[in-house]
C-alpha cells in the first residue's frame, strides 16, 4: 500500500494500492506538446507518406491504362484491380502484426519501459518475416486461381497471375518495411518512416517507368515491369528500415539479440494481432465476394471502372487514415501513461478533423466526378461508369471518417476483438446482402453494388461510434 499524508500533520489522509499509478505526461517527441501539436506531429508525416503511396498506385494504374491497344489497357487495369485486392490482403496480414506491435510499443513508451519497447520491436520484425514469407508463398501458388475466381479470363487473368507472382517474391521484405515503420510510429517517430517511404516510392515509380518504357532489354515488360518496380522498391525499403532500426533513436533500438524468439513477448503481440488477422481475412474475403458479384454482372469489363472509383475515393481517406494513426498512437501512449481521459479526448479530436476534411472530399465527388476520373484514364468505359460511383460514395464520407478513426483508436488500445466483431457483422449482415440485392436482384448493376457498399459504410461508422462512446475498450489489457 502507498500512504499519502498531510504535510502539516502526521495523520494519514489517503491510502492507495501500490499499483494505483497516477497519470504521467507523455515523453519522447510528444513531451510538453499540446494535443493539437501532438496530433500534428503524428499525422503530418503519415499523411505525406500515404500521399506518396497513393501517387505510386495511381502511376501504376495510369501506366496500365495507357498500354496499347486499348483492349490491352482494359485487361491490364482489370488485372491490376484484382491484384490490388490481393495486395491489400497481404498488407492487412502484415498490418495485423503491426497493430499488435504498435499497441505494445506505444504502451511501453507511454509507461517509460524502454526495454519492453525494444523487445516488442525485435519480436515484431521476426513475426513480420514469418508472416510475409507465408502469405507470399500462398499467393504465389494460388495466384491464377484467385484471378479466375474473381471473374478474370484470357489476357487479364494471365497478367494478374504474372503481377502477383512477381510481387510475392518480395513479400517478406514488404512485411519488414511495414512493421518496422509501425514500431517507429508507435514510439512517436513518424518522420523517419516517411523518409524511407519517399525513397521507396521514388524507386518504385522510376523503376516501373524504366521497365515499361525504357530501352531494350530493360523496358517493354508491361504489367510484369510494373510488378518488378514494386518488388525492387520493397527490398530497398526493408534494407533502409532495418538500417534505421539498428541505428535506433532515443526511445527504441533494434539489437540482434532481440531477434531471437522470445515466446512471452511474441505472445503479447500475437494476442492483439490474432483478432486483427481474423478480422482482416474476413473483411478481405467479404470484399472479394463483392468482386465476384461485379465479375458476374451482365456488363463485362467493370473491374477496372470499379478500381478507378476506389482509387480516386482513396484520396479522400488519406487524411482519415493519417489522423486515425495519430489517434491510435495517442490512445496507446496515454493509456500507457494511465490517462484514459486524454486517450479518449485525443481520439475525438482526431475524428473531428477527419470528418471535416473527408466531408470536403465528398463534396468534390458529388460536384465534379467526371473531371476527377477523366484526369487519370483515357478508357471510355471507365469515364462512363466510374463517375457514377464517385457520386454515390461522396455522400457517406463523414461516416466513413468516423469508422476509420474510431476503429483505429480502439485498436490502439489493444481492443481488436470488438473491432473484429463489428467488422464481421457489418460486412456479412449488411455489405454483401445489400450489394447483391441492389446490384443483381434489382438489376441496378455496378451502381447498385456501390449503393450497397456505401450504405454499409454508414452503418459501420455508427457501430464503431457506439463502441467508442460505450468505453469498454479503455479497459483492455495488453
Amino acid at each position: 500500500m502507498r500512504r499519502l499524508t498531510d504535510p502539516t500533520s502526521k495523520t494519514v489522509a489517503v491510502t492507495l494500492p501500490a499499483d494505483a499509478a497516477l497519470p504521467k505526461a507523455l515523453g519522447g517527441k510528444l513531451a510538453g506538446l499540446s494535443l493539437r501539436r501532438q496530433v500534428w506531429v503524428l499525422a503530418i508525416w503519415p499523411l505525406l507518406e500515404q500521399v506518396m503511396a497513393f501517387t505510386v498506385g495511381t502511376v501504376d494504374m495510369v501506366l496500365a491504362a495507357r498500354l496499347q491497344p486499348e483492349a490491352l489497357a482494359i485487361a491490364a487495369n482489370d488485372a491490376l484491380g484484382i491484384a490490388g485486392y490481393v495486395g491489400w490482403l497481404m498488407g492487412m496480414m502484415m498490418g495485423a502484426v503491426g497493430v499488435g506491435a504498435s499497441a505494445l510499443v506505444a504502451r511501453a513508451i507511454g509507461g517509460r519501459h524502454k526495454r519492453l519497447a525494444n523487445a516488442a520491436m525485435g519480436q515484431a520484425i521476426l513475426l513480420a518475416l514469418v508472416v510475409g514469407f507465408a502469405i507470399g508463398l500462398v499467393v504465389f501458388v494460388l495466384a491464377g486461381g484467385i484471378a479466375h475466381l474473381a471473374g478474370l479470363t484470357g489476357q487479364a487473368l494471365d497478367l494478374c497471375r504474372v503481377y502477383l507472382r512477381i510481387i510475392t517474391i518480395a513479400a517478406p521484405m514488404s512485411a519488414v518495411l511495414f512493421v518496422g515503420g509501425a514500431c517507429l510510429r508507435a514510439s512517436g517517430d513518424t518522420r523517419t518512416p516517411f523518409g524511407v517511404v519517399v525513397v521507396v516510392n521514388i524507386v518504385n515509380i522510376v523503376a516501373s517507368l524504366l521497365f515499361v518504357y525504357g530501352p531494350d532489354p530493360i523496358g517493354g515488360h508491361g504489367v510484369a515491369g510494373i510488378a518488378a518496380g514494386t518488388a525492387l522498391a520493397w527490398v530497398l525499403g526493408a534494407v533502409l528500415t532495418l538500417g534505421v532500426l539498428f541505428r535506433g533513436n532515443n526511445l527504441i533500438k533494434l539489437r540482434l539479440a532481440r531477434l531471437r524468439p522470445h515466446w512471452h513477448t511474441a505472445k503479447r503481440i500475437i494476442r492483439v494481432s490474432v483478432p486483427q488477422v481474423v478480422e482482416s481475412v474476413g473483411i478481405w474475403g467479404g470484399n472479394f465476394l463483392v468482386l465476384i458479384i461485379i465479375g458476374g454482372l451482365a456488363q463485362g469489363g467493370l473491374q477496372g471502372s470499379h478500381m478507378w472509383a476506389v482509387r480516386i475515393e482513396s484520396a479522400s481517406f488519406l487524411s482519415g487514415f493519417a489522423l486515425a494513426g495519430a489517434a491510435s498512437i495517442l490512445v496507446g501512449q496515454y493509456l500507457g501513461a494511465n490517462d484514459p481521459v486524454m486517450a479518449k479526448r485525443s481520439a475525438l479530436y482526431c475524428c473531428a478533423i477527419a470528418v471535416a476534411v473527408m466531408s470536403l472530399s465528398g463534396l468534390l465527388f458529388i460536384w465534379i466526378p467526371d473531371v476527377l476520373i477523366g484526369a487519370f484514364t483515357p478508357v471510355q468505359l471507365h469515364r462512363e461508369v466510374a463517375p457514377q460511383l464517385l457520386w454515390v460514395c461522396g455522400w457517406v464520407q463523414p461516416l466513413f471518417a468516423v469508422a476509420i478513426v474510431f476503429s483505429q483508436a480502439i485498436k490502439g488500445a489493444g481492443d481488436t476483438r470488438s473491432t473484429m466483431v463489428i467488422g464481421y457483422a457489418s460486412l456479412f449482415l449488411v455489405r454483401l446482402p445489400l450489394a447483391y440485392l441492389l446490384g443483381v436482384t434489382f438489376e441496378l448493376g455496378l451502381v447498385g453494388v456501390w449503393y450497397g457498399l456505401c450504405g454499409e459504410m454508414a452503418v459501420r461508422g455508427l457501430l464503431y461510434a457506439a463502441r467508442f462512446f460505450q468505453g469498454g475498450w479503455l479497459k483492455t489489457q495488453v
